[in-house]
């Protein structure tokens, strides 16, 4: 009869969980690099990519001069800003993640991913790592125009570490739900509409464009199925006075709601992506 082999030679299941999780880990910080320089060599996409909601933001700001509430002081330049602030976070994850994602599946790139070591895992953090990157820049960008041109309130220590939270979990969210939608994708041509199609509709009653306490009821129940609407609250409790809140459908921020369902579809999204996502279109 063979000695038992000694315990330390035995890796355990802990062991081997953590050695997993490295390797994950150590992939998608190299996929995400890769992505970055990807990114980096076409400056003039960046540009724009940052840019556009900027440029949204300075458009819906000379426009919107109305009060929302009078009692708060709330001018529609900055109830509009931070929506639209919202809506960049969500757009980059979500749809440009989306049509990112078909396009290497289309040109055979995913293909030759999904020959390599590299677990499906990794690729998504290092996608979320990528919207991240650009995400920050862009809030960045917005925050001190908003602050300087648009009536943001400068945000107190709290108030800052709300807007991370929200910030982080908003473009996980969004980057969860871009992933998974990419299975319903059939080519790059189509991508456009079928992202699209979702994206325009949440931002008119989500409360992007207009107050969404205004809104028909159904219309109000409908956006709080989906994130945009809790992100769009998040940041309207981080950068609108505190008064606002008693305008708002609940009466208060809820941050506690906007965490929630932020989370749920992190869960979610995450659920089916890994669920259904192929690395090509075959599977």
């Amino acid at each position: 009869m063979s000695a038992a082999a000694p315990p330390e030679t035995r890796p355990s299941s802990a062991l081997a969980v953590q050695d997993s999780l490295r390797r994950t880990l150590r992939l998608a910080g190299v996929q995400l690099q890769l992505n970055l320089k990807t990114v980096l060599r076409e400056p003039q996409a960046l540009f724009f990519l940052v840019a556009f909601p900027v440029l949204f933001l300075i458009i819906f700001g000379a426009v919107f001069t109305w009060d929302v509430d009078e009692a708060s002081g709330v001018q529609g330049r900055q109830y509009v800003a931070a929506g639209i602030l919202a809506s960049a976070m969500f757009g980059t994850s979500f749809m440009n993640l989306a049509i990112s994602i078909v396009s290497q599946r289309d040109d055979g790139w995913l293909k030759r991913l999904g020959g390599s070591p590299l677990p499906k895992m990794s690729y998504f953090m290092a996608q979320i790592g990528s919207a991240f990157v650009i995400t920050v820049a862009q809030t960045i960008v917005m925050v001190a125009l908003g602050i300087a041109a648009f009536g943001f309130q400068t945000p107190d220590p709290g108030q800052w570490l709300t807007l991370i939270w929200v910030l982080l979990m908003g473009i996980a969210s969004g980057c969860a739900m871009g992933i998974a939608i990419t299975r319903i994708i059939p080519s790059v041509r189509a991508a456009p509409a079928v992202v699209n199609l979702p994206y325009i509709l949440l931002q008119f009653f989500s409360g992007i464009f207009f107050p969404f306490h205004s809104l028909p009821e159904v219309l109000q129940y409908i956006a709080s199925v989906f994130p945009l609407r809790w992100l769009a609250q998040g940041l309207r409790s981080v950068f609108l006075p505190d008064e606002f809140k008693y305008v708002e459908v609940g009466q208060s921020w809820d941050l506690h709601w906007v965490a929630a369902a932020l989370g749920i579809w992190i869960v979610i999204g995450l659920a089916l992506a890994v669920r259904t996502f192929k690395w090509n279109r075959s599977g």
